[in-house]
């Protein structure tokens, strides 16, 4: 890494923007790289990304979220502009760590070829990626050789393997969101269902005072019958998800190091400093100065 880079790091915490170069015979980039330490880098770049490790050992860290990982294989699907990284405590040993990577762009597959029904999974499972998701189970044992079959395939094969890869992926269903709504949200390319109307509303006026009333009148939904819906469609309340968004935001406030703790609690759409600590410390299980304390210990290891 380049000492600018190490200063950019160390001053803000901010992710670098990585620029993916693509082969001009190839519409997306696929690649293998082995080392003591692969792709450590704190960065997001608008590719989304598919990450597969073998080897690796240490933490990894996917927007707010933060995962120990093993030597044994383990993957991840990452969207547009989610910042990411590992952060090694590999013992020394002869063995390095191996990892495929695939970067494309959302847009790679046109306007119309993912909205056909027989790619709906796959198009919802893109869209999830905004969040990050970790692949586990079977899904992830196929990918292991996938991935692999994918990089060694010629460049006509390497797009029908990676269709059918995320065909799989997303028919099996076998991932979970990593990141947290209120740092990842982005629904501006989601479908306009009434749900995610609401997800939008919030997104855009968490920062002020939101009452359920106000929220139920969006959907024209007495409070009562918005709050059964919510719950329903959610399997959380209301006040749980707006909660969630505050901090998920306030994490990355912290991590970008440019407000102190007060002001971050009002531009969460806090109006007491108390009530902010509570909920922060009862969703992440520390305040938000221990929460920035250790995610600056944990980023700096990734320079």
């Amino acid at each position: 890494m380049h000492l600018c880079d190490i200063k950019l790091i160390t001053n803000t915490m901010k992710p670098l923007l990585r620029r993916i170069t693509l082969n001009p015979e190839c519409s997306f980039n696929v690649r293998k790289d082995t080392g003591e330490q692969v792709y450590s880098m704190w960065h997001h770049h608008p590719e989304i990304e598919i990450f597969l490790i073998r080897g690796g050992k240490g933490i990894q860290i996917v927007g707010d979220n933060t995962a120990n990982i093993n030597e044994s294989c383990h993957a991840i699907m990452v969207g547009s502009f989610l910042p990411h990284t590992i952060v090694y405590n590999n013992e020394p040993t002869e063995k390095n760590v191996e990892a495929f990577v695939i970067h494309f762009d959302p847009t790679m597959f046109g306007t119309t070829f993912l909205e056909m029904p027989e790619l709906k999974l796959i198009q919802d499972m893109l869209k999830a990626t905004s969040y990050g998701l970790l692949i586990q189970g079977e899904a992830l044992v196929y990918m292991e050789q996938q991935m692999e079959a994918i990089y060694l395939a010629d460049y006509p094969m390497r797009l029908f393997l990676l269709l059918q890869m995320l065909q799989k992926i997303a028919v099996n269903k076998e991932y979970e969101v990593i990141a947290s709504a209120g740092f990842a949200g982005n629904f501006s390319s989601r479908d306009n269902t009434r749900i995610n109307n609401i997800y939008q509303f919030t997104f855009d006026h968490f920062s002020r005072d939101i009452s359920i009333d106000e929220v139920a009148t969006q959907l024209k939904l007495s409070r009562e019958s918005f709050c059964r819906y919510f719950k329903l469609k959610t399997g959380k309340t209301y006040i749980q998800f707006l909660m969630e968004v505050r901090i998920g935001y306030a994490c990355k406030l912290l991590m970008e190091n440019e407000r102190n703790v007060t002001e971050i609690c009002y531009a969460c759409g806090y109006n007491n400093a108390s009530n902010f600590h509570h909920q922060f410390k009862m969703i992440k299980g520390k305040t938000p100065l221990q929460y920035q304390k250790e995610y600056f210990k944990t980023a700096k290891g990734a320079m």
